[in-house]
């Protein structure tokens, strides 16, 4: 059964929470701050040692990235997938977080990129989407082909 939810506050939690059950993670975030590492960082490193496949891309428009928030993701756990959208002056915007597991496929899009205050107290506004595997599937699939990442099976 289909389930449509708005999220404005605390979407830090929701990530946290299917990040440590999913099988597969995917972070599309057009800005990664070392701050919202951080926060996640942790049920990262517990996907990562139950062996979920996880992939994150971010990107390089308008140079927010941080190198150090990059360093961070990579020194969790070696099996993780980074890519860095190269712009070329491009706007490159997204924000989308997609979680598969067993029991359930989860999509999450808005206006929260990874940082502290996207996730806890900023004013943001996402959508989550659940068990709606014909949305889940088509946004993977944008996922993975306007990243290049590849999925693994």
């Amino acid at each position: 059964m289909s389930k449509i939810q708005l999220i404005t506050r605390d979407l830090g939690s929701h990530l946290n929470d299917k990040i440590e059950s999913a099988d597969t993670v995917c972070v599309l975030s057009s800005f990664v701050m070392k701050s919202g590492v951080n926060f996640i960082k942790d049920t990262l490193k517990k996907a990562a040692k139950n062996e979920a496949d996880i992939k994150i891309c971010t990107g390089d428009y308008l140079y927010i990235t941080q190198p150090e928030a990059l360093e961070e993701l990579l020194s969790i756990d070696e099996r993780i997938r980074i890519r860095l959208w190269k712009s070329n002056g491009v706007s490159f915007h997204p924000k989308a977080y997609l979680f598969q597991s067993n029991e359930h496929d989860v999509l999450f899009i808005g206006s929260s990129n990874l940082s502290n205050s996207a996730l806890n107290q900023g004013i943001e506004w996402n959508i989550s989407v659940s068990d709606e595997k014909e949305v889940f599937d088509e946004a993977l699939k944008e996922l993975l082909f306007s990243t290049r990442i590849k999925r693994s099976h």
